[in-house]
């Protein structure tokens, strides 16, 4: 019923700073990451990049400190050879160079066998280059979990999809913008610039 990627074998994902602004977008941070019941970390090079709660427009520190606190997210940082692998990524000829926050996540995932989460077209092409082991996610992987389906019901579960995309802008690759659209409905994924061009309206809602 959902197009997530996510599998059991994932138990250790990594979040560039877009996918974490994308989950705090969602107004309900807490129940998305307890719903996917795994080890999520971020690295602090990553966290300094989130500088905005999109959900409410304030700061984040507060609810990050929260999540910190509530073992739903660890923030850690780059030993040495992670950091040589991101420094590489930052140092790169344009076009292969990375920013700051992309560069340490990608780098902590191949360095240490993490799931990398990212959402960026760019950053994937590289990691593809360079990285082909590690497994690359998105921020729809995360939040269209049958388990979030489950515990937030099918209207709590399209708002969580809903906020991320109108609060965050989430990106959604083409593949998956009909499953998206359906969730939604065509009228509220019209209100969500980032899906891009939409499929014709006559897609019906899910489950209708």
């Amino acid at each position: 019923m959902t197009p997530s990627k996510l599998r059991a074998v994932h138990n250790k994902l990594i979040l560039d700073a877009s996918v974490l602004i994308n989950i705090l977008g969602t107004g309900s941070p807490d129940t998305v990451l307890r719903a996917m019941n795994r080890s999520v970390l971020v690295d602090e090079v990553a966290l300094r990049e989130v500088t905005i709660d999109p959900f409410t427009g304030k700061s984040p520190a507060d609810l990050l400190v929260s999540l910190q606190t509530s073992s739903l997210i660890e923030v850690i940082g780059m030993d040495d050879d992670a950091y040589d692998l991101f420094i590489g990524l930052t140092g790169a000829e344009a076009p292969d160079d990375l920013d700051d926050g992309e560069a340490a996540t990608l780098a902590q995932a191949a360095h240490k066998g993490y799931v990398a989460v990212i959402d960026e077209k760019k950053a994937t092409r590289i990691a593809g280059v360079h990285f082909p082991e590690v497994v690359l996610l998105n921020s729809l992987d995360l939040l269209a979990t049958p388990e979030l389906l489950q515990q937030s019901g099918r209207e709590g579960f399209a708002d969580i999809v809903y906020f991320a995309l109108h609060n965050a802008r989430m990106r959604v690759p083409s593949h998956q913008r009909d499953w998206v659209v359906s969730l939604l409905g065509y009228g509220r994924a019209q209100e969500c610039p980032s899906l891009g061009l939409l499929p014709d309206s006559r897609v019906s809602p899910l489950g209708k």
